[in-house]
């Protein structure tokens, strides 16, 4: 399943090396989710990931052993300490303006679309516990931002308070294409790639802009904010 999601990463990656004239290193190091997925972000993991790039920059690797070193590191990728999670749900502690970042990544025993009509009542349960939870440990929240491609999808949006699914607009500053808020599309919930958004996205990489490599996705990463209020009166 990841060997595709891979591979189509790679594929990225060599188009954006072209169009940017740049090594194919540094094309996958600012265009794909790779280092989260081998569980080298931050500092601990600046060394392997060093190793990883220089390798596979390597000119004289095909295709097949660039996919092949990334299957590797993949199985080899070190196990992290995770973070404290409500289902589907997480968040990042408030920034210096107190805001409270919150993240949608299904577990990987999920056995049904987690974004499914039935399932709507366990997402609005597992916000009720992560709210419930900041309300009472997280200090110094004043408001609540989300950035993702998820914000085109109704099956999404319903999910949350009128106010903050009102304030939804497009992000006017460059995004990052390490993670998944752009990156996720392309995945369903078993984590195998859409074959129609596989293809919608070799078509668009074909005119790809350089300066703004994220305009080739079908689905632009959108944000919506608001007043953690308003999370707390509809989920405490």
């Amino acid at each position: 399943m990841l060997e595709d999601y891979f591979s189509l990463q790679l594929s990225f990656a060599e188009r954006y090396a072209a169009a940017a004239d740049l090594p194919l290193s540094a094309s996958i190091a600012h265009c794909t989710n790779l280092r989260r997925r081998l569980n080298l972000w931050g500092p601990a993991g600046v060394n392997r990931w060093n190793d990883f790039i220089a390798r596979i920059g390597d000119p004289k690797n095909e295709r097949r052993d660039t996919l092949s070193l990334c299957m590797q590191w993949y199985e080899r990728r070190p196990q992290l300490a995770t973070g404290r999670s409500f289902g589907c749900f997480s968040f990042d502690p408030p920034d210096a303006s107190g805001v409270l970042r919150i993240h949608f990544i299904p577990p990987e025993t999920t056995s049904t679309s987690p974004l499914a009509c039935a399932n709507t009542g366990a997402r609005a349960q597992e916000l009720c516990e992560l709210f419930s939870y900041v309300r009472r440990n997280v200090p110094g929240v004043l408001s609540v931002r989300g950035v993702s491609w998820l914000y085109n999808l109704e099956a999404y949006r319903r999910l949350f308070p009128c106010s903050y699914v009102m304030s939804i607009q497009a992000i006017n500053v460059p995004l990052h294409l390490n993670g998944s808020s752009i990156w996720g599309q392309v995945l369903n919930w078993r984590q195998e790639v859409k074959p129609n958004m596989r293809d919608a996205l070799l078509a668009r990489m074909i005119t790809m802009r350089p300066e703004a490599p994220w305009k080739a996705f079908p689905f632009q990463a959108l944000t919506a904010t608001s007043d953690v209020a308003e999370f707390y009166e509809q989920f405490t």
